[in-house]
């Protein structure tokens, strides 16, 4: 009758315990994090869910011309980073830094976002081949999706297309000088072609909006690397991957700091 009633007891009190003690969080489903602490690309081997640092690399790219910034960019109900980006200035040659992921991307039906921050800076247009400045994602099959302001077609919105210009989707979003943007890539990786859809400026904190533009006729195949690519002048920041949209624009209470031009009183 003891041994009973040492039982009960300890049933009744792990139950009390388990009523008061808050359930774990569900773990995040990022994938990759660069925030640029250190912040210089270069070897750096800051960030998460990398599989080594950054190299010089993408296609034609001779230079990686990339310096640090000691602020990061901001933007109004982002969560806030680790501090620190990266620029580039306006270049005469094609300039990129590219960096392994821990875990490469584009299986069939699986579906992965990329959020990042970007500022115009100097004169648009300015460098070789229009001044173009954005991400990669680098696929196996010989191709490249580019996201950022491109060098021809569209001069002055954010796009996202095949890296060299080909099947480009504009955004409607300008690009100007001193604004940064949040750009946010919803990338289905399928059998066939992949489909990717850009939203810009989406307020952090809310659904996964309705309005995008979508890319449809580009197949990666298996991305193991994402690359910075540039020749015009601006900075980048904040780098999310996950497999979910709101892991990749989580809000914050950041309020942003008025003397630095990377921040915005409200999304644009």
């Amino acid at each position: 009758m003891r041994h009973r009633s040492s039982y009960l007891f300890v049933l009744f009190l792990t139950a009390a315990m388990s009523a008061v003690i808050p359930s774990q969080p569900a773990r995040a489903s990022q994938v990759a994090y660069e925030g640029f602490s250190p912040s210089f690309p270069i070897y750096a081997n800051g960030g998460a869910g990398f599989a080594g640092p950054w190299t010089q690399g993408g296609f034609n790219a001779f230079a990686s011309g990339y310096t640090p910034r000691e602020r990061s960019l901001c933007y109004a109900k982002l969560q806030a980073g680790t501090g620190g980006s990266i620029s580039g200035h306006a270049f005469s040659a094609i300039n990129g830094a590219v960096r392994n992921l821990g875990q490469p991307l584009g299986a069939d039906n699986t579906t992965v976002y990329l959020s990042f921050l970007i500022q115009p800076q100097g004169s648009l247009n300015d460098g070789v081949f229009n001044g173009f400045f954005g991400l990669t994602l680098n696929g196996n099959l010989g191709n490249d999706l580019f996201i950022g302001k491109p060098g021809a077609g569209v001069l002055e919105q954010y796009v996202i297309e095949n890296r060299g210009g080909a099947g480009q989707i504009a955004s409607g979003t300008p690009t100007i000088t001193g604004r940064t943007t949040l750009l946010v890539l919803k990338a289905q990786f399928l059998p066939g072609n992949d489909v990717f859809t850009l939203y810009t400026n989406p307020t952090p904190g809310r659904p996964e909006p309705a309005s995008n533009v979508v890319k449809t006729d580009l197949n990666l195949g298996a991305v193991s690397r994402i690359g910075i690519y540039s020749t015009g002048a601006f900075t980048v920041d904040e780098i999310r991957l996950a497999t979910t949209y709101a892991d990749v624009v989580p809000s914050g209470d950041h309020t942003p700091d008025t003397d630095f031009p990377g921040c915005l009183e409200e999304p644009r």
